[in-house]
């Protein structure tokens, strides 16, 4: 396939500006693709099964569930997109995962519009694309990179959502809804996310992510 083929396109993410903004920006860029959008990973799914998409631009965190979780939903499907998770989160614990769960590509928010352009190019290519910025900064820290693995890269997928999600200051009932999970589970993930981690308290769990670059 030619890099500037037409392409179909999916835009997820639950704030209407950015869909708007990124749909806006891709239809001037790839003039003959067809680009939809969705507001939350439930309807993702449903454009996801009745369409056959290229690519999927993925955000991390949506308000009825994770991109991490989207990620792999997708990645199930009879004829899986290809996908590229556009976050602000700079952390290397995401990009990891994100892309362990299948993501071919990774963009920051704050990356110029041709890095995305670039992006979408080089996974229509089969290429992996990582945000210049961030690859950089991973290859200084690969080099000054101590053998001591961080608390947070213990825990599951979810453990690290709730660990987020409270160190925003959020109540179990908040980052339950959030989640769509009972508060008895996102008790059990919180004790589990402790243990692990060695936090206790709530400005423990603060202090750490902000430490971390997770909040």
């Amino acid at each position: 396939m030619s890099p500037d083929a037409p392409l179909n396109l999916l835009v997820v993410d639950d704030h209407a500006l950015v869909r708007e903004a990124f749909s806006t920006m891709l239809k001037a860029e790839f003039p003959d693709s067809k680009v939809h959008s969705a507001g939350s990973c439930a309807e993702a799914m449903v454009f996801a099964r009745q369409h056959d998409y290229d690519i999927v631009l993925v955000d991390i965190e949506l308000g009825d569930r994770s991109g991490l979780e989207l990620t792999t939903e997708l990645r199930m499907l009879a004829n899986p997109p290809r996908i590229i998770a556009v976050s602000m989160h700079q952390e290397e614990t995401f990009v990891t995962r994100t892309m362990q769960l299948g993501a071919r590509s990774y963009v920051t928010k704050d990356a110029p519009p041709h890095e995305l352009f670039d992006a979408i190019r080089a996974t229509m290519a089969g290429r992996t694309y990582i945000s210049r910025e961030l690859a950089q900064r991973f290859a200084d820290l690969s080099i000054r990179k101590s053998t001591v693995r961080k608390d947070h890269q213990k825990l599951s997928n979810r453990e690290l959502e709730v660990l987020m999600q409270l160190a925003r200051g959020k109540s179990l009932k908040q980052v339950a809804q959030d989640l769509s999970l009972s508060p008895r589970t996102v008790a059990v993930h919180k004790h589990n996310l402790c243990r692990k981690t060695g936090l206790k308290s709530t400005v423990d769990l603060l202090r750490y992510c902000q430490a971390n670059g997770l909040a």
